[in-house]
């Protein structure tokens, strides 16, 4: 039976919290590049809460957010920067801590269109040669794309140290409506869940968790439970969870994901967040966390909440 493990939470709007230098379009990696002093405290902070994994810091670290001018001369030092801090954080950390390398959307998070099957290889190599020495598994984030999971995994298979990998996709705001009049649960691209055990089934060798992230909380339970069914149809032993965001729930038409930055729910108080993440664990889910403008409180009360579970876990092995 797999362990709970508690996650970090967002580190963007952790960063802008605690005084980092913060704007769009760089987001959390401007800290990265002018004060990374915010970027290891920021990993503290969620630590301190319980986190048990924190993500490096190198979200923002692709073109879409930097350029490609920036990433041909600074992309792989910045990412490495990420891993030295996190590795950092988590070696100070009172308590065991794993760090997960992030392995982002390339091209716009919520833009599987924009993607460039053709660019990408390059890309995420660099990420994961970048990451690999400082981290103890991988996470593919916010994914709108079942072929970008292809793609990612290619990249860890050759570059990477032998760690596992995770993959999150992120959920639409709203769901489509099947043919029935009922709700149809898809990724932006179109992807289906199907779509998603399929390719997770593939390359099973890599992946040993899947996920939801950076979506809203109230989208995640009905597409855990169908993943969780669909996994188990399909003979796949793997973790699943989730990890929300605090955006409100629903995008203007002209959003841009370098270029707004909307202000949190103020009804996804921490004791709210914990109310609904419970009943994610209740469903299976062993890999729980917070996103975009969830704080440390937030995961300090996830940790509160589950505590007799990742203690139990701290000793055992998946």
């Amino acid at each position: 039976m797999h362990h709970l493990t508690i996650l970090d939470g967002g580190m963007g709007k952790e960063l802008r919290r605690i005084g980092a230098p913060f704007r769009q379009p760089e987001w959390s990696a401007l800290a990265l590049m002018d004060a990374p002093e915010f970027v290891f405290q920021a990993h503290t902070n969620f630590i301190e809460a319980g986190a048990q994994t924190i993500i490096t810091n190198n979200y923002a670290v692709v073109p879409y957010h930097l350029g490609d001018d920036v990433i041909a001369d600074r992309g792989a030092a910045l990412t490495c920067a990420s891993g030295e801090l996190a590795r950092q954080a988590a070696d100070a950390a009172a308590h065991p801590v794993s760090v997960a390398g992030s392995l982002p959307p390339l091209f716009g998070s919520y833009e599987p269109e924009h993607f460039d099957a053709l660019r990408a290889p390059a890309l995420y190599s660099m990420i994961v040669a970048s990451l690999a020495p400082f981290v103890d598994l991988w996470v593919a984030e916010t994914l709108s794309l079942v072929s970008e999971l292809d793609v990612i995994v290619e990249a860890v298979r050759q570059h990477g140290a032998g760690q596992r990998l995770w993959a999150a996709f992120a959920l639409p705001d709203h769901y489509g409506d099947d043919d029935s009049g009922g709700s149809h649960i898809a990724l932006r691209s179109g992807d289906t869940i199907d779509d998603i055990v399929a390719t997770v089934g593939r390359h099973r060798d890599v992946v040993d968790a899947v996920l939801f992230n950076c979506s809203l909380p109230e989208q995640i339970g009905p597409a855990l439970m169908e993943l969780t069914v669909k996994l188990a149809a399909a003979g796949l032993d793997v973790r699943t969870g989730a990890y929300a965001n605090a955006f409100p729930d629903a995008h203007a038409e002209d959003y841009a994901a370098n270029s707004v930055i909307y202000e949190r729910r103020d009804d996804l108080t921490a004791e709210a967040y914990g109310d609904i993440v419970d009943e994610w664990v209740a469903g299976g889910a062993t890999i729980i966390g917070g996103c975009c403008d969830m704080y440390p409180e937030h995961i300090a009360e996830l940790a509160r909440r589950h505590a007799s579970a990742t203690a139990e876990g701290s000793a055992t092995s998946d």
